[in-house]
């Protein structure tokens, strides 16, 4: 016999015992229907009827941290719901650590619903495949995306982008360490935003992301970790026919960039302006990374030079060609030879494609010659298309054309940030390559949250407040592994004996950010299972307090009868 048949049978004993007690005395059939009417109650407190709704077994809700209270008020009666921590529970809700529980819990459920702001990585990872419908609350004003790389090589140029959303008629600002104002910018209409900075010397430095409204008040703030690393400053070779002031400008941002620069610049015949000397042979040019050599400069070097840079660029050198003028027909025959057809063209001024949050690009000279190749890749266009640099290979290095005749108009205008990108991408995609490696690190490293590195030795490990802590290795990827950081600030990952800082968020810092990531995320999970093609109508229990209620009540009244009746036999 089951446990309910054996309350059953123990409570139709009770209730007949009662009803036969009640037939002496007053009131026998408002007490009898009493006993039986108590009776019945208390068995449905016990074993309360399932209640028919239509709804989905197979579904799983899941409320995450940012459900509101209307889209909770919006689930179906009846659905299996589940609140994530930080999420809402409402009454019936059932609270769990993290959606891998849920799911054992309700191994049932093969469809998922989320509500909210999306799901955490760790969630993420056991919800693929499963997500059918995902319910996305609005994000809280401020930052939502951002794009900064984890390094950047000293010297070089610091790219930051990303995008607010829900404040309007917003500035951006990047504030340094020490408060001062890097830089600024103005959103597009979607909210996107960029600008560039100089990452000057190595080390590790947090700046403020600011985002202020009309009214100047600060909105949001989010911390911008750049880790500059220290590498081989490039090797650069210049020869020139005559001094000019694109040289002169090109050479003052070679030095402030950390280049290893040096020059050798015609003035009149057999004096030159010279800037450690050297001389165009297998041995110099082995030691550099590129040469730079305007169309007078190359109608002075003679054969064995010129058969030597042929040689040297054979072998992974990178040459890059400034033409200022259409040349002589021995220099057009030479650079014919290395891959780049000149012919003369009109020139005229020409403007930089815009950047978001400075002024209008200055227009500036074309020199009136044009470098065409069939294989070449562009490394420079002008906002109407036409290229202004390119390269192509030759061997295993590179030769690049560059004729644009006056940039140094962009550090007079005051975007010498502009000025030193533009040719820091030249240099870059022309010279030779070398140098080790970089690890990928995480862009976003949250306490509590996984962080993905690859790239790495087998002795991997984070050096994090004293600790040495071991990485996860994922054994279907080779070179990456896991980490879950349990403390905020700046972290080093140490591989190979080479020593690489990385920056980790505090759990509750940049929340808008973090949201806006878990919802893109969780949207992307969205398919894969079908949801049925309708409801179908399944059992849940019912609510046992009524039954209880009315358990107490008919109580109340029996004992009241019960002394009524007492009370009337005293007296008689």
């Amino acid at each position: 016999m089951s446990t309910a048949q054996t309350v059953a049978a123990l409570l139709a004993l009770g209730v007949a015992a009662g009803v036969l007690r009640s037939l002496d005395g007053a009131h026998r059939l408002a007490r009898a229907a009493l006993q039986a009417g108590l009776g019945l109650a208390i068995w449905l407190a016990l074993f309360p009827p399932p209640l028919r709704t239509a709804g989905d077994s197979g579904e799983l809700v899941v409320l995450a941290p940012g459900a509101t209270e209307v889209q909770i008020g919006a689930l179906a009666a009846g659905a299996t719901t589940v609140a994530l921590p930080g999420a809402p529970a409402p009454r019936g809700t059932e609270r769990v650590p993290d959606l891998g529980t849920a799911l054992r819990r309700h191994g049932e459920a093969t469809r998922i619903a989320v509500i909210g702001a999306g799901l955490s990585a760790r969630d993420r990872d056991v919800a693929r495949g499963r997500v059918v419908r995902f319910d996305a609350a609005a994000l809280p004003p401020g930052i939502a995306e951002l794009d900064a790389p984890a390094l950047v090589a000293a010297g070089r140029m610091l790219r930051i982008g990303g995008r607010i959303e829900g404040i309007e008629s917003a500035r951006i600002e990047l504030r340094d360490p020490a408060g001062a104002l890097a830089a600024q910018a103005t959103p597009e209409a979607d909210g996107r935003f960029a600008f560039e900075i100089a990452a000057k010397t190595p080390g590790t430095a947090l700046h403020a992301l600011r985002v202020l409204d009309r009214d100047g008040a600060v909105r949001d703030e989010v911390a911008v970790p750049v880790a500059a690393v220290a590498g081989r400053p490039l090797r650069v070779l210049i020869v020139a026919g005559a001094p000019d002031a694109e040289l002169k400008y090109l050479r003052r941002w070679a030095s402030d960039a950390g280049i290893a620069l040096r020059s050798r610049i015609a003035l009149s015949e057999g004096i030159f302006a010279r800037q450690g000397a050297f001389a165009l042979d297998a041995a110099t040019l082995a030691d550099s990374d590129l040469v730079l050599v305007d169309e007078r400069g190359w109608a002075a070097l003679s054969a064995s030079e010129r058969a030597a840079l042929d040689a040297a660029v054979r072998e992974g050198l990178g040459l890059l060609l400034r033409a200022t003028a259409l040349p002589g027909s021995q220099v057009v025959a030479d650079w014919a030879a290395l891959g780049f057809a000149l012919r003369a063209d009109d020139g005229g001024p020409v403007r930089l494609p815009a950047s978001q949050g400075d002024a209008a690009p200055p227009a500036l000279a074309r020199a009136p010659v044009v470098a065409t190749a069939g294989d070449a890749a562009p490394l420079l266009r002008a906002d109407d298309g036409r290229v202004l640099a390119a390269w192509r290979a030759h061997g295993r290095g590179r030769v690049g054309v560059v004729t644009l005749a006056d940039s140094f108009r962009l550090a007079l205008g005051g975007s010498a940030a502009r000025h030193g990108t533009l040719w820091s991408d030249i240099f870059a995609g022309v010279a030779r390559a070398g140098g080790s490696a970089w690890p990928v690190l995480p862009r976003e490293a949250r306490v509590g949250e996984r962080a993905v590195f690859c790239g790495l030795a087998p002795d991997a490990r984070v050096e994090a407040k004293g600790a040495n802590i071991a990485l996860a290795a994922d054994p279907s990827t080779p070179g990456c592994a896991a980490y879950w950081p349990r403390t905020a600030g700046w972290q080093t990952l140490t591989s190979d004996g080479t020593r690489w800082p990385f920056h980790v968020r505090a759990t509750d810092e940049a929340t808008t950010l973090a949201q806006a990531s878990n919802r893109d995320a969780t949207r992307a999970l969205v398919g894969g299972v079908e949801a049925p093609a309708q409801a179908q109508v399944r059992e849940v229990p019912r609510a046992r307090w009524p039954f209880l209620l009315a358990a107490a009540l008919l109580a109340a009244a029996l004992w009241w009868l019960e002394r009524r009746t007492r009370e009337r036999a005293a007296r008689a």
